[in-house]
């Protein structure tokens, strides 16, 4: 039975068998000519350097020619005329070495162009990537991303760079030398264009069969991008489980699916080298054979015969260029669909404009909001709250319940399917999620740190002293740890570093100590941390509350006793709401989840 893989958009492909159907190359290089146009009159200046290297190369056979009629004329009379021979052949290293010249100088403008074009992809997918919801990443794999900012944008700056003026130079080449050609010998030319001809036909037909592997060749780079990231950054798990031999099978069938795409594209594009060389053969035979007819009959000259030979060579050449930069070409088309279908992905609502009030208080109201992850299932069900300035809130539930869901609404991380959620006032919707989210610090569950020193991590985006920053690191508990450290605040740190999960808790609750906002938000912000290190980031925290309105999303129910309110979710909707001794004297959701965390032993 064969092997499934999954791809982004669900659909699946046996394995080692394609099953993705071809698009548009015209649509795709329409938009790589999008970012070209940007760069017309040096591209424009490259096409022309690419017709005058043509043009100057068709030029040398036909001078080629005289001097061999020259050399021949000699050899009949005994005298050769070797000023002639000298000027044609001075000609001709002229012709040459001008011809050499402008090919230099479109490859160095076409590099230019190309990898302008691939920084300028690159950019409106950074830009993209700001503007995308985070749906968007709830159900697309980090590596393909990764994949379309790199290996896709490679490929179409390696296109630009050794393929489109490789393919175009073959064009103008071809159409100078078949002029060329007709205008020296109308029969000559039509033998030499019926082989070419014949090999042309071969070629587009084998062109039309392959891009639908090329596209599934980067399609499968995607998958192998996403496996291998999701490997790495949960290798500890994936050992934990013994996993390896389920992701060995998840790794051997992607694997062999582009093993299976990669060996379908290479084959049947490698099929034009041979056929263009195996039609070139017989061109260079037939202008032979005809031509030697031709001189017995004295209706051309041997000089002819020469100069068609070279024209065969000619002529053929581009056909080979045009047929081994195709394989370039197909593939820049399926990377740039990826690409453009990525910059084509539905992005965030639009951007509030209200400014932000003078003074924020931090009243914050919830009013009927509805809201779910995809359209089938309503997550959030008319949730209702109000939240007076300076209050602990704390909202708890059971896992599932909707108090993430609740914490990324207020953030707009996600848009409100219906009803409002206002600031002191004014609906976040009227607000530019920047403006929104600068009024918020958060301290997540998950700990993030990014490559960069302590002081990087902790004054993230902020501009603080060093004074504030270590006042920040004794508050947190993290005095010792820098003390232990060789260079202190400034030791290189990243996502995977060898502190541990609590240290690096203590640094994301740092970050947000100096960040100056007037609500907060902490999301089991001590749960990765021993008790004793909890009590004391638990004071840093009570005294980062003073004044601030807070949001606490709370597992351990212990840590919520002094909360201003408590907000009791169940299925996406508040059922209880109150102070910890009021929601006890109830009996309710909240008692029964109080007294079960203790039951187990807490």
């Amino acid at each position: 039975m064969a092997n499934h893989v999954p791809g982004i958009n669900g659909a699946q492909s046996a394995r080692g068998r394609v099953k993705d159907a071809p698009k548009s190359m015209k649509t795709s290089w329409r938009f790589i000519f999008s970012y070209l146009r940007r760069y017309w009159w040096l591209f424009i200046t490259a096409m022309f350097m690419i017709v005058v290297e043509s043009t100057l190369t068709a030029l040398a056979p036909d001078f080629v020619s005289r001097m061999a009629d020259l050399i021949a004329d000699g050899l009949h009379s005994g005298i050769i005329d070797l000023d002639g021979v000298s000027y044609n052949g001075l000609i001709v290293f002229l012709l040459y070495l001008f011809g050499t010249i402008a090919m230099y100088l479109r490859n160095y403008w076409m590099a230019d162009i190309s990898q302008s074009v691939v920084r300028d992809m690159r950019s409106d997918l950074q830009s993209k990537m700001d503007r995308l919801p985070l749906r968007f990443f709830d159900r697309c794999r980090r590596g393909d991303v990764m994949s379309r900012f790199t290996n896709d944008s490679d490929i179409v700056g390696v296109a630009l760079t050794r393929s489109l003026s490789v393919f175009t130079h073959g064009l103008v080449l071809l159409v100078v030398c078949t002029v060329l050609m007709l205008c020296t010998n109308v029969v000559l030319a039509f033998v030499s264009m019926l082989a070419a001809g014949i090999g042309m036909g071969v070629s587009a037909i084998v062109v039309r069969r392959t891009q639908k592997y090329y596209r599934s060749q980067q399609a499968n780079i995607g998958k192998m991008y996403g496996l291998i990231s999701e490997m790495y950054s949960a290798h500890d798990v994936v050992l934990a489980y013994s996993a390896n031999e389920l992701n060995r099978e998840k790794f051997d069938t992607i694997n062999e699916s582009l093993r299976a795409s990669g060996f379908h594209s290479e084959i049947t594009m490698g099929l034009l080298p041979a056929i263009m060389k195996f039609m070139s053969n017989i061109g260079y035979v037939a202008v032979c054979i005809v031509g030697s007819v031709m001189v017995l009959e004295e209706l051309i000259t041997i000089g002819t015969v020469v100069a068609f030979i070279l024209y065969v060579k000619m002529f053929m050449g581009p056909l080979d260029m045009i047929s081994n930069s195709l394989g370039n070409i197909q593939a820049a088309g399926a990377g740039a669909e990826r690409i453009s279908e990525f910059l084509a992905e539905e992005e965030m609502g639009p951007d509030g404009t209200e400014p932000l009030p003078e003074s924020i208080e931090g009243r914050v109201e919830f009013r009927d909001v509805r809201f779910g992850y995809s359209p089938e299932v309503e997550t959030i069900k008319g949730f209702s709250a109000t939240v007076e300035p300076g209050q602990k809130v704390a909202i708890v539930g059971a896992t599932g319940a909707g108090k993430t869901t609740t914490v990324n609404l207020l953030m707009r991380f996600y848009d409100l399917w219906d009803g409002d959620i206002l600031i002191d006032g004014v609906s976040i919707k009227d607000l530019s999620r920047n403006d929104l989210r600068s009024l918020f610090c958060m301290v997540l569950q998950d700990t993030w740190l990014f490559e960069g020193t302590i002081r990087d991590n902790i004054a993230y985006c902020s501009d603080v002293s060093d004074e504030v920053l270590r006042k920040a690191c004794r508050d947190v508990g993290l005095d010792l740890l820098m003390d232990t450290l060789p260079n202190g605040l400034d030791t290189k740190i990243g996502s995977k570093s060898s502190l541990s999960e609590g240290q690096k808790q203590q640094i994301c609750i740092a970050r947000a100590l100096v960040t100056d906002a007037p609500m907060l938000i902490l999301d089991e912000a001590t749960s990765s941390v021993d008790t004793r290190t909890e009590v004391l980031i638990q004071k840093a925290i009570d005294s980062m509350m003073g004044g601030r309105t807070s949001f606490v999303i709370a597992h351990r129910l212990s840590t919520v006793r002094d909360a201003d309110l408590i907000l009791v979710m169940k299925d996406g909707n508040i059922v209880e709401k109150g102070r910890h001794e009021e929601l006890m004297s109830r009996n309710g959701v909240y008692s029964d989840l109080y007294h079960s965390q203790f039951d187990v032993g807490e």
